[in-house]
């Protein structure tokens, strides 16, 4: 699929065309790959699921102008997958950053989104190894970066967004790992460490947010791994939410990591399909 400004993003979509959408969105450095247990279960409860590669990420365009990676420029990108590929209202489930994306877009309504899902989203809590990527990864650096994605790097990486990292295989590495040696992963990785927006925002402001979402959509559903190790502190933030009266479903699994859509999709995905169906 091409978006406006010629950036080629991949998408993968299953199930007859006829069901209700479903929008698959991963977080930082990862892929539709991550949604790879999603497809079945979705198409077999007559959903029409399309996941795609983010900006910079797996298969899609590795665009390098400075600017393209903001927060802005994500949620315009989507926005134009949602419309070119004529979604209507579809139902979206997002992971980390892609969490922090979908919810800005919803709140902008530039495209109807239906049910929100947001898994362990960036927005919700604090990323604790930014600084530190900040501080590794200065604009002379890039040069450099685009030649030292080591697979062990990317197995590491991979390892700390499960709960329990036993249960990734080499293959799963593999799989994140290629992509890496591509032109302009290095790049798009550091430019989105530097320009996206990943300051949370403070309770007030997110349950203004959470708010201004009624009339559009019913309230989200958020899914966290309570063994989150590189977004912390969304268990005590969601709880204040809660307390504040701001409208949200909560859905904790216990163990779980970051990335627990992939890590437990036997657990995770029967939760998203009833809250889908208006179940709690």
């Amino acid at each position: 699929m091409i978006l406006h400004d010629g950036v080629t993003l991949r998408v993968v979509e299953s199930g007859g065309a006829e069901g209700i959408p479903v929008l698959l969105v991963h977080g930082w450095g990862a892929s539709l790959y991550m949604w790879r247990a999603w497809f079945a279960p979705l198409a077999a409860a007559g959903y029409r699921t399309i996941a795609v590669d983010l900006p910079g990420h797996g298969m899609s365009d590795k665009p390098n102008d400075t600017g393209r990676y903001t927060l802005d420029r994500m949620v315009e990108s989507l926005g134009e997958l949602i419309e070119i590929e004529q979604l209507n209202a579809p139902h979206v489930v997002a992971q980390s950053m892609g969490g922090t994306i979908m919810l800005e877009l919803a709140l902008r309504r530039e495209a109807a989104i239906g049910k929100l899902v947001l898994v362990n989203p960036a927005c919700f809590g604090v990323v604790h190894l930014l600084p530190l990527a900040r501080r590794a990864s200065p604009a002379a650096m890039e040069a450099v970066l685009e030649r030292i994605v080591p697979r062990w790097i990317v197995a590491r990486a991979r390892r700390m967004v499960y709960g329990d990292p036993s249960l990734i295989s080499d293959d799963d590495i593999d799989q994140y790992w290629a992509p890496s040696q591509f032109r302009g992963y290095a790049s798009a990785m550091r430019r989105l460490v530097h320009e996206f927006t990943w300051k949370r925002p403070t309770p007030a402001e997110m349950v203004s947010k959470l708010r201004a979402l009624r009339g559009s959509s019913t309230p989200p559903l958020v899914v966290l791994g309570t063994r989150d190790r590189l977004v912390r502190g969304a268990q005590p933030f969601v709880a204040t939410l809660r307390a504040s009266g701001a409208p949200i479903e909560v859905y904790e699994s216990a163990g779980g990591g970051h990335a627990v859509n992939e890590e437990r999709p036997s657990e995770i995905v029967p939760v998203v399909l009833r809250f889908f169906a208006g179940g709690a």
